[in-house]
């Protein structure tokens, strides 16, 4: 077996979360690309058919469900309907999240606190507990949870979004937990921290072509606190969710790996 071999994911199936948009849609591209069968899970039903539609035009199998990750039951019914369609699953990703409108800690109403640790939170722990039982029967198996460098590694910068940093911050001690759980049943499960990247994600500042004064000065923050002076780019996620899909990283398991331009180095 090459060196590349190990990254090749023909004839596993996959479930990306969120994955319709941003970060999601790019590992969803990831996992088709190195040849995956990929299950598209979003809220958003038709940014789902979209995805699925990508991936069965780079000659792979695409199923679009819609799903709310909040819901128990939603996520019930993505794994029985990967079950029944599928019969397995090789690698799930834990993407789905939201960041919330930066709000006055002192003022913040419990709802918004209440609904980043429903979405960001427990829609994780849900997705890896569902997993977790197709996959220990089969003796092998891939989580990737995404936390933050906001959750855990580093405060958030305007200090206004503590439920989101709360949960980011749970995501990844998650993962350290289940990874000492699941590692006997060969499973397992790693954690990418994302720090800026240009999605929509954050009410999208780094989307804006022209922004106004108030979000410059959010971007020219950010940017003054990565080394390489630049947010980054969707597609510069592939690698690291391949990495952690593929067989490259059988001995690695409750890692929690910032991908932030130098970011949490500083």
């Amino acid at each position: 077996m090459s060196v590349l071999d190990v990254f090749n994911l023909d004839g596993r199936v996959a479930l990306v979360t969120g994955g319709g948009s941003g970060l999601g849609w790019a590992m969803v591209e990831a996992m088709a690309e190195a040849g995956a069968a990929v299950v598209v899970a979003d809220w958003r039903g038709d940014r789902a058919k979209k995805a699925a539609e990508m991936v069965r035009g780079l000659g792979r199998r695409g199923l679009a469900l819609s799903a709310d990750v909040s819901k128990e039951n939603d996520v019930r019914r993505v794994f029985d309907q990967i079950a029944a369609v599928f019969g397995r699953l090789d690698i799930a990703i834990a993407n789905a999240g939201i960041s919330g409108e930066p709000e006055p800690f002192p003022e913040m109403p419990l709802k918004s606190w209440q609904q980043a640790i429903d979405i960001d939170l427990t829609g994780v722990f849900l997705t890896c507990r569902e997993a977790a039982k197709i996959m220990i029967p089969q003796e092998r198996g891939k989580i990737i949870t995404i936390s933050s460098i906001h959750g855990g590694l580093v405060g958030q910068l305007e200090g206004r979004k503590p439920g989101y940093s709360a949960a980011k911050g749970g995501v990844a001690g998650l993962t350290k937990t289940l990874a000492i759980t699941l590692a006997p049943h060969g499973i397992q499960i790693n954690c990418i921290a994302p720090g800026a990247f240009r999605t929509s994600i954050g009410r999208g500042v780094f989307l804006e072509p022209q922004p106004d004064e108030k979000t410059k000065q959010v971007i020219e923050a950010f940017l003054r606190l990565i080394p390489m002076g630049r947010v980054g780019e969707p597609p510069e996620i592939k690698g690291l969710a391949l990495l952690l899909a593929s067989s490259a990283s059988d001995y690695m398991t409750g890692c929690v790996i910032p991908i932030d331009g130098g970011y949490t180095a500083l």
